[in-house]
């Protein structure tokens, strides 16, 4: 693999882990609890983001997992507010509830966190792709 091409990897896997730890944090900063038979697996999550490990075993399942609490808890807490912050952008300029705002950050940087995951996992899938078609040639 090239420098630059190995360059772009490791900036690529920066920004996924940063952007799952901050995730982690700001779960834990808007005080969500998860609930049900998905509990143990997300606090699993929750802390292999923490601990900045794990990449490999986060899944699009597993992210869509936290998408979906963070979208009920949040509609839970103000209906439509999760739909919302889940799809768009939220200006947060004119809101002075901080548990709304704490809610809005969090859909936000999932967000962030899942196109960091998917243009990670792109680009390795890239990669394999190009060393088997070189392969062949």
């Amino acid at each position: 693999m090239d420098e630059k091409t190995e360059r772009e990897l490791h900036d690529r896997t920066l920004n996924t882990i940063t952007h799952g730890r901050l995730l982690a944090q700001e779960w834990h900063t808007a005080g969500l609890v998860p609930r049900g038979s998905t509990k143990q697996l997300t606090l699993d999550l929750l802390q292999k983001l923490t601990d900045r490990c794990g990449l490999q075993d986060i899944d699009d399942d597993r992210i869509e997992l936290l998408g979906e609490q963070i979208r009920r808890f949040t509609n839970e807490y103000r209906e439509g507010l999760g739909d919302r912050a889940m799809a768009t952008d939220i200006e947060t300029e004119h809101i002075y509830d901080t548990k709304v705002i704490d809610l809005i950050n969090l859909a936000w940087r999932w967000r962030q966190f899942r196109a960091a995951q998917r243009a990670l996992e792109d680009k390795v899938a890239a990669i394999r792709q190009t060393d088997r078609l070189l392969a062949g040639i």
